[in-house]
């Protein structure tokens, strides 16, 4: 009897110290997706990426870890991250609290393509030791978080000339729980084109996956929104959606959208 009576304490205090550790850890899941730009690929060598996570009570001295990149291949082409394409790049349990910085870690492996000719970039002495991004996301107890690196390629990969190119990360962090997207499909779908979500001062950029039948896929956006498309294809005209509502985990569908060729003169 004295023994059975050892054995559900045991079991008890297993359980009892599990929950407690639910009770104060989360789960972070670190995803990298991609705002294109006229370019055929960027290659990084990924290393993964460090978080911070801030006390509800005290923020002076946050948590860190860094979440490595576990692929055995560390080089990433970010330019096939469009669409609904993503990347996970990190995992890990934090203690609950505010995820208050992340910290992309890249190494010097990084080039560019453009016309099958390749051309290598440098990351500028204060982006060595990573690319900051300061965030602001709750992280709940016992819950698993998705949260997103957007790579804007668009800013970030800057051409002076037919091989000359000047490598300026631009990123921005958003989670799943916080924001919405919005979706639609470029017609014709073999047609490259760049769109722009804007309201006011913030711009968000993705562009169309051709691949997957002219698809697009906004991310990380709560509001309204204006849709600007710009066909790559001169023949093609602009075009303009405006009011778009944005809603917190939801996505909003555009539907297809048929470009309209130039008239000519």
């Amino acid at each position: 009897m004295k023994k059975h009576l050892v054995i559900i304490i045991f079991a008890f205090a297993l359980i009892s110290c599990a929950t407690e550790e639910e009770r104060s850890n989360s789960l972070v899941n670190i995803f990298l997706v991609d705002a294109p730009a006229d370019i055929d690929a960027l290659w990084v060598e990924l290393l993964g990426v460090d978080v911070e996570v801030s006390s509800e009570l005290d923020s002076s001295s946050p948590f860190s870890k860094f979440l490595e990149y576990e692929s055995g291949i560390k080089r990433v082409d970010v330019a096939q991250l469009v669409g609904n394409q993503e990347l996970l790049i990190g995992r890990g349990v934090v203690p609950a609290g505010r995820l208050s910085k992340m910290r992309l870690r890249l190494g010097n492996d990084n080039y560019v393509t453009k016309n099958d000719v390749r051309t290598n970039l440098t990351l500028s002495p204060q982006n060595e030791a990573g690319l900051s991004i300061d965030v602001d996301f709750p992280l709940r107890p016992g819950i698993s978080h998705d949260i997103y690196i957007d790579f804007d390629l668009l800013k970030s990969v800057i051409q002076n000339g037919p091989t000359d190119f000047t490598f300026r990360p631009s990123l921005r962090g958003f989670s799943k729980a916080a924001s919405g997207e919005v979706a639609g499909s470029i017609r014709p779908g073999t047609e490259r084109a760049f769109l722009y979500a804007i309201q006011q001062n913030d711009t968000v950029t993705t562009g169309v996956n051709v691949r997957a039948n002219g698809e697009f896929v906004f991310r990380g956006l709560e509001g309204t929104y204006t849709i600007f498309i710009i066909p790559k294809n001169n023949e093609y005209l602009p075009d303009t959606i405006r009011t778009v509502i944005v809603q917190s985990q939801q996505r909003t569908q555009l539907g297809n959208i048929t470009l309209r060729p130039r008239q000519e003169p």
